[in-house]
């Protein structure tokens, strides 16, 4: 009689996600700094009732951040003080990139 023991399994590579480079990294620190700043701003507006500074703050997510950014604070602003208030945002024109970007 011949035991014969099931082959070896071989598992597969987890798979890596590509290392980021410096300028990468620095740029999403740099994202979430900027975020970090306009969303406290844009809180501290809010509370003072202060419409035109927040405003100004979803305006710099925008221009200065990304479209998602604008988008978060500008949905944070409409949570807080509701779909009633009229909101004048301004997006920012498309950038073209570098070759060096």
């Amino acid at each position: 009689m011949t035991f014969v023991l099931a082959p070896p399994t071989v598992s597969p590579a987890p798979l890596r996600e590509p290392t980021k480079t410096l300028r990468e990294k620095g740029a999403e620190s740099f994202h979430a700094a900027l975020a970090a700043v306009l969303a406290t701003g844009l809180e501290k507006a809010l509370e003072a009732g202060d419409h035109p500074r927040a405003i100004n703050f979803i305006n710099r997510g925008f221009a200065e951040g990304s479209p998602q950014l604008g988008c978060d604070l500008l949905c944070r602003a409409i949570a807080v003080v509701g779909t009633a208030r009229t909101w004048t945002v301004q997006l920012a024109p498309l950038r073209h990139r570098s070759p060096l970007d």
